[in-house]
């Protein structure tokens, strides 16, 4: 059985109708569980509202690592980090006793792919303020720039809640320095890091930074030194930044740099272009103006201009060239359709110019998708299968669970998290199709767009005692039962207190949000920040 989720995910690159595809890009014409529209391609922007949730919790797992004695002895394990007395936890496997180490009896320690070095000199939060650490203290390595290690160091304040302090090392000759959150401190020391970059420099001496903006200063004196000897920015499959060039996924191009507005081009790292656009800031990602969205064949597919970091008018073009759909976002989650044409260039709206339908083929499933508009917004969609039987996507009254919870529920209960994708911190999200009879039953499942190898073969096992499992209410038009294919999304994700590196979460004010919700209510780091 094994076997054959391995084949699986293998041929998951193959559509049904033997072209080849990019895994986990090119997916085909969908709408998910809270009916948003996927046209064909999986998009960074894509942020379900509601979704299914496989979660690793750090704080509560060992995970597998090593760490280095005092001698330099390289020591085999689960470690686990205690935010509370800031000490390392250690077990030779689950059955032995947990043991304490503390950073003045380490040289570090590495967790996947993640680095913790001992450092000194740490500003911690005392019970009255910021006070000296008198001891060592672990902290992990998050860059190095020109010889300018920094570091971030996590802890647990008095009231419980977790802390984040960055610490640099200029030299291997000089000290640890630990940026303050007394401003003329962190003044003096921010621009003797960043002096070198004039726009930072300025910035520091307007008052423009503080001590919380240290990430996004990094990311910015890194990315202009990037820039200016011409050197790429490299990503690994889930979207994390990487300086191992062999696992790189993906790599971005800075294409020019206008004060502090960053053009990036990304690609697939065997070249094929995704898309380009501005940015005004990297912790998180802030987009602004117009984002190019491009097909594998390097023609434009969509444009989205982005204004205050939200999109808010997209143009849709088909493989010709010709403009497909224009639309706008009233609200958050609810989208205006201004042009809608078909693959000739003729309008589908009649003479109101705000209903019509269209039928259009589905490249990269090979099914024909029928789209009604009514009022400029969409109201149904649907195909026929091979038996020529309609199958909506969406309809006057979605198919729905009785209980969300239950398959939640469900989730958690037969759904685990591989170790080895928590080794190789791989996260992001899968989307399972399904098919929802008139009667309540799920008749077919199948994953349209993975995770990683380890993830996808879990899923797939998953899937194959699914359909029992729950009843739902079933889709309706006008009345009656219908057929309906549904997409689930289902979040994988690694909660830790580490996200300076990771692409997905701070490209998404909603996801970094997120994210600084849980490092409140975390109580250990593991792995990218």
């Amino acid at each position: 059985m094994k076997k054959l989720f391995y084949l699986l995910v293998i041929t998951f690159s193959c559509s049904s109708f033997g072209q080849n595809l990019i895994p986990n890009y090119e997916i085909g014409c969908f709408v998910d569980y809270n009916k948003k529209i996927i046209n064909g391609y999986y998009d960074f922007e894509y942020e379900p509202k509601t979704s299914l949730n496989v979660s690793y919790q750090a704080s509560e797992n060992f995970t597998k690592g090593y760490y280095f004695d005092n001698n330099g002895l390289k020591v085999n394990g689960l470690l686990k980090y205690s935010q509370s007395d800031r000490e390392l936890k250690f077990k030779i496997n689950e059955k032995d006793v947990e043991k304490s180490i503390r950073a003045s009896e380490s040289k570090g320690y590495i967790i996947g792919i993640d680095t913790f070095s001992v450092v000194k000199n740490v500003i911690v939060i005392g019970v009255f303020g910021d006070k000296l650490s008198g001891k060592s203290e672990f902290a992990e390595n998050i860059e190095n720039i020109g010889g300018k290690q920094f570091y971030k160091f996590i802890a647990e304040a008095a009231n419980r809640s977790s802390y984040a302090k960055y610490i640099v090392k200029q030299s291997e000759a000089s000290d640890f320095e630990t940026f303050q959150s007394n401003k003329g401190k962190f003044k003096k020391l921010a621009a003797d890091i960043f002096g070198s970059d004039p726009i930072l420099k300025s910035d520091i001496e307007n008052g423009k930074y503080d001590e919380e903006d240290i990430p996004s200063m990094i990311k910015i004196f890194k990315y202009r030194k990037l820039y200016g000897r011409d050197q790429k920015i490299f990503y690994n499959s889930s979207w994390d930044e990487t300086d191992n060039h062999d696992e790189g996924a993906y790599y971005a191009k800075i294409e020019s740099v206008q004060d502090s507005i960053f053009h990036l081009s990304y690609f697939f790292k065997n070249d094929i272009k995704i898309y380009e656009g501005d940015f005004t800031s990297f912790y998180p990602h802030k987009k602004k103006g117009v984002f190019v969205f491009y097909y594998p064949n390097g023609k434009i597919r969509k444009q989205i201009n982005y204004i205050n970091n939200k999109p808010k008018n997209v143009i849709e073009y088909f493989i010709n060239g010709g403009i497909h759909r224009r639309y706008f976002y009233l609200e958050e989650d609810k989208i205006m359709y201004t042009q809608v044409n078909n693959d000739q260039g003729v309008s589908i709206f009649g003479s109101k110019g705000s209903m019509g339908k269209e039928t259009f083929n589905d490249v990269i499933t090979g099914k024909d998708v029928t789209y009604e508009f009514k009022d400029q917004q969409v109201k149904n969609v649907y195909y026929n299968d091979v038996n020529g039987d309609k199958v909506y996507q969406l309809c006057e009254k979605n198919a729905k669970p009785d209980d969300f919870k239950d398959l939640q529920k469900l989730i958690n209960d037969k759904l685990k998290y591989p170790t080895e994708s928590v080794q190789k911190y791989n996260h992001g999200y899968a989307l399972m199709k399904l098919i929802v009879e008139p009667s309540g039953l799920v008749s077919e499942v199948e994953l349209v767009k993975g995770v990683d190898m380890f993830c996808d073969v879990a899923i797939n096992e998953f899937l194959s005692q699914f359909k029992n499992q729950i009843i739902w209410k079933p889709g309706k038009v006008d009345g009656v039962n219908v057929r309906q294919e549904i997409i689930l999304p289902i979040d994988f994700s690694i909660i830790d207190t580490s996200s300076y590196k990771n692409h997905y979460y701070n490209f998404n004010p909603w996801f970094f949000q997120n994210m600084m919700m849980q490092q409140n209510m975390m109580r250990a780091p593991m792995g990218r920040y």
